[in-house]
């Protein structure tokens, strides 16, 4: 009996052997499998006189080739991996839409300007300001079309990121399952159950698809799941949700937080994965682009009404005209958003754009930046603003009811606030958006400025060789100085100059604007009630010369020319003296921007890329199954087996011929 007891436990480790192989051939291909083995130990031995004698083999367990080390590298290259991959292909997309020559701003602009330049040209044309309204109109179409594909941008990731969220749920559901099977199992006194600890395996990878997590696993088998910098996903049997839900700084905003909590959680909180990438890629692209994109349309807008304003139209009428119109295109004011959570009742009385600046060029610039701003009050109605892009705090001691004037912005906030009141201001988010060009100019294009409202005439009689420019006007240039009927023996209308002997052997300029005469050596520039003008050359005694309206100026382009400067005019970024770049600069600073931000995920997600596949590699190495390892494996237990079934086929004969000698 002792031969066959002991055939019978090589058969059953043989059987087990096999059993144990064919499940590894089965599951070769199935994701997250962990090749298993058999661990054999020998029967305990049975004492005689002629020594211990061996009872055969059993299995004691199966085991799985397993390293944990190697399993938190695949995990962390897949997280690395899934947030580059998801922040690549998303801003690609931008990359793509911004870098187009045919889609994006830069042709559009290009033929804008090229419009302008036609009715400088041309003022009296009434087909080449038709074409230049055109051009305008083709302009902020291309503005609004890429601010709808950036908005489109926008709600994706709001659906991508509530998506994500669930997925982040049901997986650590089927987490905490597992851990609630795995601990039973443990606690029952049973084998490891491999399978089960395979399966939670490959959903901790999953997981990490979606967001960065790290495990913990204690006493009792179970594993607790954190994401990104510590956020509780599994603890146990249990699962602590998130939800993604409006923001209460921004409703069309969509953030995380922990189900039941009214807290939400930092978007960089949860890093890694899928998740990751979309929060990085909002954070990073979209909005910068999106911010940009409205500095750009709000910076032209602003310039070139500013210098429609001082011109003449093409039937005469000029700042203060009922009939004249000082906007080419019309914008919405700045954006701002309370928070949902405000306690007090204040309010935003205004929020507006400050009018742009001159710089030392002569040409108009604004100081807009592209950047969110939040406001935060404190006690007793005070707040401050910070400036997001930088952090940099703007105002530091505002109060609600007196106007606060910052980065070419002015708000104006009712009083009402409670300490802890916030504010978030998108200057220039939905700038694109809503940019159009003004009705009014559309529909009758003489309305465009394109002459200046003044001139200077030199009287007939004069016999010096002194010019007197023809004048350039600022804002609130007051018309009623030079619109003065003339005084016999004068034919001329307008503001008289005469040249006049100084007393002293000099000569001075006597036109009552300045209050005294100003001195005369050859070159002088003055400026009075909004004009400014240089009288240069050689003026004799009596020379005399008249500012005046610009009456019958069809053929004048002084104005329309400054318009068409700004093409090339440092008009954006600017600080309180001067623009630092123009409209083409900026705009190729962003597609560099986002170029650069694409290339570089491009890379380092290939880099990535390689580095996952290296890791899949070594954890493969231990825990993969191996096929023509397996088959020699089957060949080993079959022999094995046949082995053990010849003893058993010995014992039994050996036993029969006992059996027979007895009889």
């Amino acid at each position: 009996m002792s031969l066959l007891s002991t055939g019978v436990t090589a058969l059953n480790a043989a059987q087990l052997g096999l059993a144990t192989t064919q499940h590894n051939i089965s599951n070769a291909n199935t994701a997250g499998f962990s090749r298993q083995s058999t661990v054999q130990a020998t029967n305990v031995a049975m004492m005689t006189g002629a020594g211990a004698i061996g009872q055969g083999a059993h299995v004691a367990t199966v085991v799985r080739s397993y390293s944990a080390v190697l399993q938190s590298q695949v995990d962390s290259a897949q997280s690395k991996s899934s947030q580059l991959d998801t922040y690549h292909s998303m801003i690609a997309r931008i990359d793509n839409l911004l870098a187009d020559s045919t889609s994006g701003i830069s042709p559009v602009m290009a033929g804008f300007f090229q419009g302008v330049q036609d009715v400088a040209a041309n003022p009296g044309l009434v087909s080449a300001r038709q074409s230049m309204v055109s051009s305008a109109q083709a302009l902020v179409t291309r503005f609004q079309t890429l601010e709808n594909r950036l908005a489109e941008l926008h709600d994706e990731s709001n659906t991508q990121i509530r998506d994500t969220v669930g997925l982040i749920n049901s997986y650590s559901k089927q987490i905490a399952l597992f851990n609630e099977k795995i601990v039973a199992l443990s606690a029952s006194g049973q084998h490891t159950p491999n399978d089960l600890l395979d399966q939670r395996d490959q959903m901790v990878l999953e997981l990490n698809k979606l967001v960065r997590v790290t495990t913990v696993q204690d006493s009792q088998g179970a594993i607790n799941v954190f994401g990104g910098m510590g956020q509780q996903l599994v603890v146990g049997n249990q699962v602590v949700a998130l939800e993604a839900r409006p923001s209460a700084r921004d409703p069309e905003r969509y953030v995380i937080a922990q189900q039941g909590s009214s807290a939400e959680l930092p978007e960089n909180y949860l890093d890694g994965g899928t998740l990751g990438g979309v929060l990085a890629f909002r954070n990073e692209a979209l909005d910068q682009a999106s911010n940009a994109l409205g500095q750009m349309a709000v910076s032209l807008a602003l310039t070139v009404n500013a210098q429609q304003a001082l011109g003449q139209d093409l039937l005469g009428n000029v700042a203060g005209d009922t009939d004249f119109i000082n906007r080419i295109f019309n914008f919405s004011d700045p954006k701002a958003v309370a928070n949902t959570n405000n306690t007090g009742t204040g309010s935003i009385a205004s929020f507006t754009f400050d009018p742009p600046q001159v710089s030392g060029e002569g040409n108009y610039y604004t100081q807009l930046t592209g950047s969110d701003y939040e406001v935060r009050f404190t006690a007793g109605g005070a707040f401050s603003v910070k400036r997001l892009s930088d952090d940099a705090v703007v105002v530091v001691a505002g109060m609600e009811g007196t106007p606060s004037s910052f980065d070419g912005l002015t708000l104006d906030l009712a009083v009402g606030h409670a300490a802890g009141d916030t504010y978030l201001l998108q200057p220039t988010r939905e700038g694109a958006r809503n940019i159009a060009v003004n009705q009014d100019i559309a529909a009758d294009m003489r309305k465009i400025a394109a002459a200046a409202p003044v001139r200077s005439v030199a009287g007939t009689g004069n016999t010096g060789a002194a010019v007197l420019s023809q004048g350039e006007v600022a804002a609130g240039y007051l018309m009623t100085s030079i619109d003065i009927a003339p005084t016999p023996p004068d034919t001329q209308a307008g503001l008289k100059l005469t040249i006049e002997d100084d007393g002293s052997g000099g000569l001075q300029i006597n036109g009552g604007f300045t209050g005294a005469p100003l001195a005369y050596a050859g070159a002088t520039s003055f400026s009075f009630d909004g004009f400014s003008f240089s009288l240069s050359g050689g003026a004799r005694k009596n020379d005399v010369f008249f500012i005046q309206p610009n009456t019958g100026g069809m053929a004048d382009a002084r104005n329309i020319v400054k318009i068409g400067a700004l093409q090339t005019a440092q008009t954006m970024n600017g600080d309180a003296s001067k623009g630092v770049s123009t409209f083409q600069v900026s705009y190729a600073q962003l597609v560099s921007d986002i170029g650069t931000k694409t290339k570089v995920a491009q890379v380092d997600g290939e880099a990535q890329a390689t580095v996952l596949e290296q890791a899949i590699a070594a954890r493969d190495a231990v825990s993969g199954v191996n096929l023509d390892e397996e088959a020699v494996n089957l060949i080993k237990y079959q022999q094995a087996y046949q082995a053990a079934a010849k003893m058993m086929s010995t014992a039994s004969t050996l036993f029969d011929t006992l059996l027979s000698i007895a009889a």
